[in-house]
Protein backbone atom coordinates (compact mmCIF):
# COMPACT_ATOMS: atom_id res chain seq x y z
CA UNK A 1 0.00 0.00 0.00
CA UNK A 2 2.55 2.63 1.05
CA UNK A 3 5.09 1.47 -2.02
CA UNK A 4 1.70 1.91 -4.41
CA UNK A 5 1.47 5.71 -2.63
CA UNK A 6 4.75 6.41 -3.51
CA UNK A 7 4.92 5.59 -6.92
CA UNK A 8 1.66 7.50 -7.11
CA UNK A 9 3.17 10.40 -5.50
CA UNK A 10 6.18 9.89 -7.46
CA UNK A 11 4.11 9.94 -10.57
CA UNK A 12 2.20 13.13 -10.23
CA UNK A 13 4.76 15.38 -8.72
CA UNK A 14 7.21 14.05 -11.71
CA UNK A 15 4.12 15.64 -13.93
CA UNK A 16 4.00 18.99 -11.71
CA UNK A 17 7.51 18.99 -12.45
CA UNK A 18 7.36 19.02 -16.05
CA UNK A 19 5.53 22.37 -16.38
CA UNK A 20 6.10 24.63 -13.21
CA UNK A 21 2.12 24.54 -12.21
CA UNK A 22 1.40 21.93 -9.87
CA UNK A 23 2.33 21.47 -6.16
CA UNK A 24 2.48 18.26 -3.82
CA UNK A 25 1.49 19.43 -0.54
CA UNK A 26 2.46 16.81 2.72
CA UNK A 27 0.06 17.84 5.16
CA UNK A 28 -1.01 16.41 8.83
CA UNK A 29 -4.11 14.66 8.74
CA UNK A 30 -5.59 17.10 11.03
CA UNK A 31 -5.72 20.16 8.19
CA UNK A 32 -6.97 17.86 5.78
CA UNK A 33 -10.74 19.64 5.43
CA UNK A 34 -9.53 23.19 5.80
CA UNK A 35 -6.27 22.66 3.59
CA UNK A 36 -8.76 21.00 0.43
CA UNK A 37 -10.65 24.42 0.75
CA UNK A 38 -7.72 27.05 0.80
CA UNK A 39 -5.74 24.94 -1.93
CA UNK A 40 -9.14 25.60 -4.22
CA UNK A 41 -9.33 29.26 -3.28
CA UNK A 42 -5.17 29.03 -4.35
CA UNK A 43 -5.96 27.28 -7.52
CA UNK A 44 -8.45 29.85 -8.70
CA UNK A 45 -6.63 32.77 -7.28
CA UNK A 46 -2.38 31.65 -8.44
CA UNK A 47 -3.13 29.14 -11.86
CA UNK A 48 -1.35 26.71 -9.87
CA UNK A 49 -2.80 23.11 -9.01
CA UNK A 50 -2.51 22.11 -5.65
CA UNK A 51 -2.63 18.03 -4.93
CA UNK A 52 -1.86 16.75 -1.07
CA UNK A 53 -1.25 13.54 0.52
CA UNK A 54 -2.21 13.49 4.38
CA UNK A 55 -0.90 11.88 6.96
CA UNK A 56 0.66 11.56 10.72
CA UNK A 57 3.30 14.58 10.42
CA UNK A 58 6.51 12.05 11.43
CA UNK A 59 4.94 9.61 9.04
CA UNK A 60 5.18 12.01 6.76
CA UNK A 61 8.56 13.34 7.06
CA UNK A 62 9.74 10.32 7.07
CA UNK A 63 8.46 9.49 3.36
CA UNK A 64 10.08 12.49 2.25
CA UNK A 65 13.32 11.51 3.80
CA UNK A 66 13.14 8.00 1.96
CA UNK A 67 12.43 9.94 -1.58
CA UNK A 68 9.03 10.91 -1.85
CA UNK A 69 8.42 14.02 -3.20
CA UNK A 70 6.88 17.06 -2.58
CA UNK A 71 7.18 20.71 -2.64
CA UNK A 72 5.73 21.95 0.76
CA UNK A 73 5.24 20.33 3.94
CA UNK A 74 2.75 21.41 6.60
CA UNK A 75 3.09 19.62 9.79
CA UNK A 76 1.61 19.55 13.51
CA UNK A 77 4.13 20.41 15.33
CA UNK A 78 7.78 21.60 15.65
CA UNK A 79 9.44 18.08 15.53
CA UNK A 80 8.72 16.18 11.81
CA UNK A 81 10.19 19.82 10.66
CA UNK A 82 12.92 19.99 12.41
CA UNK A 83 13.48 16.05 11.57
CA UNK A 84 14.15 17.83 7.93
CA UNK A 85 15.71 20.92 8.68
CA UNK A 86 18.38 18.45 10.59
CA UNK A 87 18.70 16.38 7.18
CA UNK A 88 19.35 20.03 4.80
CA UNK A 89 15.68 19.26 3.26
CA UNK A 90 14.29 22.48 4.49
CA UNK A 91 14.44 25.85 2.12
CA UNK A 92 12.12 27.97 3.90
CA UNK A 93 10.15 28.18 7.23
CA UNK A 94 6.79 29.78 8.36
CA UNK A 95 7.29 29.01 12.35
CA UNK A 96 3.44 29.02 12.87
CA UNK A 97 0.24 29.42 10.37
CA UNK A 98 -2.16 27.89 12.76
CA UNK A 99 -2.79 26.96 16.11
CA UNK A 100 -4.80 23.98 18.05
CA UNK A 101 -5.62 22.11 21.17
CA UNK A 102 -6.59 18.82 22.68
CA UNK A 103 -9.85 17.99 23.46
CA UNK A 104 -11.10 14.70 24.52
CA UNK A 105 -13.96 13.47 22.64
CA UNK A 106 -16.95 11.22 23.47
CA UNK A 107 -19.97 10.29 21.62
CA UNK A 108 -22.92 12.56 21.98
CA UNK A 109 -25.13 9.90 24.05
CA UNK A 110 -22.15 9.45 26.42
CA UNK A 111 -21.81 11.64 29.73
CA UNK A 112 -18.38 12.66 29.94
CA UNK A 113 -15.72 13.04 32.33
CA UNK A 114 -15.47 16.53 34.14
CA UNK A 115 -11.77 16.18 34.45
CA UNK A 116 -8.64 14.03 32.75
CA UNK A 117 -8.62 12.05 35.60
CA UNK A 118 -12.12 10.67 34.48
CA UNK A 119 -10.18 8.63 31.82
CA UNK A 120 -8.89 6.32 34.44
CA UNK A 121 -12.33 5.95 35.94
CA UNK A 122 -14.00 2.24 36.54
CA UNK A 123 -17.18 3.62 33.72
CA UNK A 124 -14.49 4.57 31.45
CA UNK A 125 -13.22 1.65 28.89
CA UNK A 126 -10.45 2.19 26.10
CA UNK A 127 -9.27 5.90 25.19
CA UNK A 128 -8.09 6.40 21.59
CA UNK A 129 -4.89 8.67 20.94
CA UNK A 130 -2.95 8.84 17.63
CA UNK A 131 0.45 6.79 17.88
CA UNK A 132 3.25 9.24 19.29
CA UNK A 133 5.99 7.83 17.10
CA UNK A 134 4.27 8.98 13.78
CA UNK A 135 1.95 11.56 15.01
CA UNK A 136 2.45 14.98 16.53
CA UNK A 137 -1.45 14.57 18.30
CA UNK A 138 -0.11 11.55 19.90
CA UNK A 139 2.78 13.52 21.26
CA UNK A 140 0.90 16.05 22.96
CA UNK A 141 -1.67 13.54 24.24
CA UNK A 142 1.21 11.96 25.48
CA UNK A 143 2.46 14.61 27.64
CA UNK A 144 -0.55 15.90 28.90
CA UNK A 145 -1.53 12.11 30.39
CA UNK A 146 2.23 11.86 31.46
CA UNK A 147 2.20 15.83 33.38
CA UNK A 148 -1.25 14.64 34.90
CA UNK A 149 0.22 10.98 35.79
CA UNK A 150 -2.29 9.28 34.15
CA UNK A 151 -0.02 7.86 31.22
CA UNK A 152 1.31 4.53 33.21
CA UNK A 153 -2.42 3.81 34.48
CA UNK A 154 -4.03 3.81 31.72
CA UNK A 155 -1.42 1.87 29.87
CA UNK A 156 -3.69 -0.91 29.36
CA UNK A 157 -6.71 0.93 27.94
CA UNK A 158 -4.82 3.25 25.07
CA UNK A 159 -5.53 2.34 21.66
CA UNK A 160 -3.02 4.38 18.98
CA UNK A 161 -4.29 5.49 15.44
CA UNK A 162 -1.83 6.17 12.56
CA UNK A 163 -3.08 9.76 13.21
CA UNK A 164 -5.35 11.93 14.53
CA UNK A 165 -8.27 11.14 12.41
CA UNK A 166 -7.59 7.49 12.63
CA UNK A 167 -7.81 7.92 16.70
CA UNK A 168 -11.34 9.61 16.33
CA UNK A 169 -12.61 7.14 13.72
CA UNK A 170 -12.28 4.12 16.59
CA UNK A 171 -14.45 6.49 18.62
CA UNK A 172 -16.86 7.16 16.10
CA UNK A 173 -17.04 3.67 15.20
CA UNK A 174 -17.49 2.56 19.16
CA UNK A 175 -14.08 0.59 19.53
CA UNK A 176 -13.17 3.06 22.54
CA UNK A 177 -15.10 4.72 24.93
CA UNK A 178 -12.95 8.41 24.75
CA UNK A 179 -10.34 10.15 22.06
CA UNK A 180 -7.97 12.34 23.28
CA UNK A 181 -7.66 14.65 20.00
CA UNK A 182 -7.51 17.80 18.35
CA UNK A 183 -10.34 20.73 18.84
CA UNK A 184 -11.06 21.10 15.51
CA UNK A 185 -11.31 17.64 14.37
CA UNK A 186 -13.86 16.85 17.03
CA UNK A 187 -16.04 19.62 16.38
CA UNK A 188 -16.15 18.27 12.85
CA UNK A 189 -17.13 14.80 13.54
CA UNK A 190 -20.55 14.08 13.43
CA UNK A 191 -22.30 12.01 16.60
CA UNK A 192 -18.87 13.45 18.35
CA UNK A 193 -18.99 15.88 21.42
CA UNK A 194 -15.79 17.78 22.40
CA UNK A 195 -14.64 18.00 26.71
CA UNK A 196 -12.46 20.97 27.45
CA UNK A 197 -10.93 19.35 30.34
CA UNK A 198 -7.24 19.06 29.16
CA UNK A 199 -5.29 21.83 30.52
CA UNK A 200 -3.57 23.79 27.98
CA UNK A 201 -0.38 24.16 29.98
CA UNK A 202 -0.11 20.20 30.49
CA UNK A 203 1.25 19.85 27.07
CA UNK A 204 3.62 21.77 24.44
CA UNK A 205 1.67 24.51 23.11
CA UNK A 206 0.53 23.36 19.63
CA UNK A 207 1.43 25.10 16.33
CA UNK A 208 1.49 24.32 12.72
CA UNK A 209 4.92 25.12 10.53
CA UNK A 210 4.97 25.21 7.00
CA UNK A 211 8.41 24.75 5.17
CA UNK A 212 8.97 24.59 1.23
CA UNK A 213 11.06 21.85 0.40
CA UNK A 214 14.45 21.75 -0.65
CA UNK A 215 13.96 19.58 -3.31
CA UNK A 216 11.15 21.53 -4.64
CA UNK A 217 11.36 22.32 -8.49
CA UNK A 218 8.68 24.96 -7.94
CA UNK A 219 9.90 27.00 -5.46
CA UNK A 220 8.31 30.25 -6.48
CA UNK A 221 4.67 29.04 -6.21
CA UNK A 222 5.47 27.13 -3.06
CA UNK A 223 6.72 29.61 -1.60
CA UNK A 224 3.50 31.87 -2.63
CA UNK A 225 1.69 28.98 -1.52
CA UNK A 226 3.16 29.60 2.25
CA UNK A 227 2.34 32.98 1.42
CA UNK A 228 -1.29 32.43 1.00
CA UNK A 229 -1.77 30.37 4.23
CA UNK A 230 -1.34 34.09 6.09
CA UNK A 231 -3.36 35.79 3.65
CA UNK A 232 -6.69 37.29 5.49
CA UNK A 233 -8.50 34.76 3.00
CA UNK A 234 -6.84 31.77 4.40
CA UNK A 235 -7.15 32.89 7.75
CA UNK A 236 -10.72 33.23 7.43
CA UNK A 237 -11.10 29.35 6.59
CA UNK A 238 -8.72 28.77 9.34
CA UNK A 239 -10.80 30.34 12.13
CA UNK A 240 -14.19 28.89 10.43
CA UNK A 241 -13.04 25.57 10.38
CA UNK A 242 -11.79 26.37 14.43
CA UNK A 243 -8.11 26.86 14.31
CA UNK A 244 -6.48 29.81 16.07
CA UNK A 245 -4.30 32.27 14.09
CA UNK A 246 -4.93 35.38 16.98
CA UNK A 247 -0.70 35.48 17.89
CA UNK A 248 0.42 33.98 14.28
CA UNK A 249 3.51 35.86 13.16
Amino acid sequence: MAAALLVALTLLAGCARSDGDELLVFAAASLADVLEEIGDLYEEEAGVRVAFSFGGSQALAQQIVSGAPADVFVAAGRQPADFLATRGMVDLVEEAVVHNELVVAVREEASGIGAMSGLSGDDMGRVAIADPAVAPAGVYAREALWTLRLWEPLQSRLVFGADVRAALAYLESGNVDAAIVYATDAREAPGVKALNVVLQDTYTPIAYPAAVLEGSDSRAAASGFLRFLKSDAARSIFERHGFRTAGVN
